[in-house]
């Protein structure tokens, strides 16, 4: 089973707002949207059935969505598509992921899940729980911990993998120390 968060790089959230799976055994797609996602925060594929309460989207609509942002198997250039991929050989999923899912048609994008991933995520959202307890601002923990803002809000979102001097000058700033536990 692969998985990939869907984003909406343009929209007021920059946390998913969607999980997107892909049952490599039966090569369907399904969508589950977030809780606190509205209509307006996922593709407008999806948007009716969010208005609906409906959060769990069904594998045709999915399917559809993924159909209108991948090269389709029978296209005439698909072996050029493929290699420009790095692909040996049609994998829709594959073929997303290449492409983080972006199109031109709007600005949702889509990231793998993976357990660095998920570990990534998770450590964001401990900085960011620690930082808000401290009354810091990102500009804030950017200066006392030597990063810019911009880094900061990355690894607040998960997107970075910091080193441990890094993560050391983090919790300095924080007034806390660093605790590494394996569970």
């Amino acid at each position: 089973m692969r998985r990939f968060e869907l984003i909406d790089g343009e929209g007021r959230e920059l946390r998913p707002s969607a999980i997107i799976s892909y049952d490599e055994a039966t090569g369907a797609y399904g969508a589950r949207v977030e809780d606190w996602a509205e209509p307006g925060d996922v593709p407008a594929i999806f948007a009716a059935f969010v208005a609906r309460g409906e959060r769990d989207i069904p594998s045709k609509w999915v399917q559809t969505w993924v159909d209108e942002r991948i090269a389709p198997p029978g296209r005439q250039n698909i072996g050029e598509v493929l290699r420009s991929h790095g692909l040996m050989e049609y994998d829709s999923a594959a073929l997303l992921a290449s492409s983080a899912g972006r199109s031109s048609q709007d600005g949702f994008y889509l990231r793998e899940i993976g357990a660095s991933t998920k570990s990534a995520r998770c450590l964001g959202r401990l900085v960011e729980k620690e930082r808000l307890a401290a009354g810091k601002t990102q500009v804030d923990l950017a200066g006392q911990s030597g990063m810019t803002q911009t880094a900061v809000s990355v690894l607040e979102r998960g997107g970075a993998n910091p080193t441990l001097k890094t993560l050391e000058r983090i919790a300095d700033a924080l007034g806390k120390s660093l605790v590494i536990k394996f569970e």
